[in-house]
């Protein structure tokens, strides 16, 4: 009982404000844990595709999945109608990267503003404790102790929330980068078997 207890007391003086950071929460584990698996599985798959067409190996390509493996798919078919290749693969691809960097983009969003939520929820506890103390009664005291303990409950919830969220955010930005540069490595295999044929 005491294990739930002290949370949900703890939950409770925090005030109002930890309803839309639980929901800030959940959408930054959600957007960093989506485009973290899209971008590892993407990023292994594109690797496959580029050490195939490295060798000149196509069967793999048929059995491969995910948007990288349809959209190289795509461009190789598309190979006779388009005049320029690189363009063909830079516009397919970059409706894919447009993808994950809009998730990004949202988690960034997100990571922001927890902080932000805090901050306002320390600014209420400070209205609240500021009130307290104008209203000279017998539990001033108590009105004090809950404004400031909201005022800093909901900064403390903010700031545990936005950090995985950093961190979250510069892990993307790596997986992106290293997923730009199999797209790349594609490409340019794509253009010198064009270039062969």
């Amino acid at each position: 009982m005491l294990i739930v207890e002290y949370p949900l007391k703890y939950w409770m003086s925090g005030g109002v404000l930890l309803i839309p950071l639980a929901f800030v929460c959940f959408g930054i584990w959600f957007y960093f844990l989506r485009t973290r698996s899209r971008l590892i599985s993407e990023t292994l798959t594109a690797r496959c595709i580029a050490d195939d067409l490295h060798q000149n190996n196509y069967k793999n390509l048929e059995q491969l999945r995910g948007v990288v493996a349809t959209l190289v798919r795509k461009v190789l078919q598309m190979d006779r109608q388009c005049g320029d290749i690189a363009q063909c693969f830079d516009d397919e691809s970059g409706r894919f990267t447009d993808m994950l960097k809009r998730d990004i983009i949202i988690l960034a969003a997100l990571t922001t503003v927890a902080p932000l939520l805090g901050l306002m929820g320390t600014v209420a506890g400070m209205i609240q404790t500021f009130d307290a103390v104008a209203a000279t009664s017998s539990e001033t005291t108590v009105r004090v102790a809950s404004g400031v303990s909201r005022a800093l409950i909901t900064t403390q919830v903010g700031m545990v929330i936005a950090i995985p969220g950093v961190f979250g955010l510069a892990r993307l930005r790596r997986l992106s980068n290293h997923l730009q540069v199999q797209l790349g490595a594609i490409k340019l295999h794509a253009i010198l078997l064009r270039d062969i044929k």
